[in-house]
């Protein structure tokens, strides 16, 4: 045989190897699909509140702040407490800021506990208090081979008159996840984003019955599970 057709044939031989084993690699190679998480729930009812009908007033809710850490759309998980690691192809489907802010102005709105709430100065009538809410932490926690959802959050109800203070609040809560599967992790988080905005949103009541004179009143929501949750503080 032809020395050189031999050759010839050896070297299209391996250009066609390269290339399926270049195919090959490229096809393993493909990044997993982007997963996308929304905290969500449905705001429970009001038991019994201070007043029946909604207090003769607005809050503006301005949207929440959050430490610099976990302003991305990554989800944040950590396993010791001064190392952050950031999920590449699971992320929140909205920023958290606005995802939290929009599920307390939900809850607030849902209850009618207040004859209006707005977003901005200009939906309106002019509001009377003004709600701000501080992201400490929104987290997946790994800790001594247990997983936890940890949110930990401040939340401050000003007049706007006077710029007085008349509630101020802050929550750190974890709770146990069972299964390693990021979509029980968002689950339990959403527990515990119920749990504090239920509470905040009877302290409120609480704060605005004094506002306006009101007594003698014991508001309360449906409990949820707080004796399952891990308190770091308040």
């Amino acid at each position: 045989m032809d020395s050189g057709k031999f050759g010839g044939r050896v070297r299209s031989a391996a250009v066609v190897c390269g290339c399926l084993a270049l195919a090959f690699l490229a096809g393993c190679g493909k990044p997993p699909a982007r997963q996308y998480y929304m905290l969500n729930y449905m705001p429970p009812a009001m038991e019994r509140r201070a007043m029946q009908n909604p207090y003769a007033c607005v809050i503006r809710l301005r949207e929440f702040s959050i430490e610099e850490a976990y302003n991305r759309s990554n989800i944040v998980y950590r396993t010791n407490p001064y190392e952050l690691r950031y999920y590449n192809y699971k992320s929140w489907a909205v920023k958290p800021t606005r995802m939290l802010t929009d599920l307390f102005f939900r809850h607030l709105s849902s209850v009618q506990l207040v004859s209006g709430v707005v977003r901005r100065f200009d939906e309106g009538r002019k509001p009377d208090f003004e709600l701000t809410g501080f992201i400490d932490a929104l987290e997946e926690y790994d800790s001594d081979n247990m997983l936890f959802a940890h949110l930990s959050i401040r939340l401050t109800l000003t007049k706007i008159s006077d710029g007085a203070t008349i509630y101020n609040r802050s929550f750190s809560r974890r709770k146990k996840v069972y299964t390693r599967e990021t979509g029980l992790v968002i689950k339990e988080m959403s527990q515990i984003v119920e749990y504090v905005f239920t509470e905040v949103i009877s302290d409120i009541d609480g704060k605005l019955a004094a506002e306006f004179g009101i007594s003698d009143h014991t508001p309360a929501f449906i409990q949820i599970e707080e004796p399952s949750f891990t308190t770091e503080g308040e």
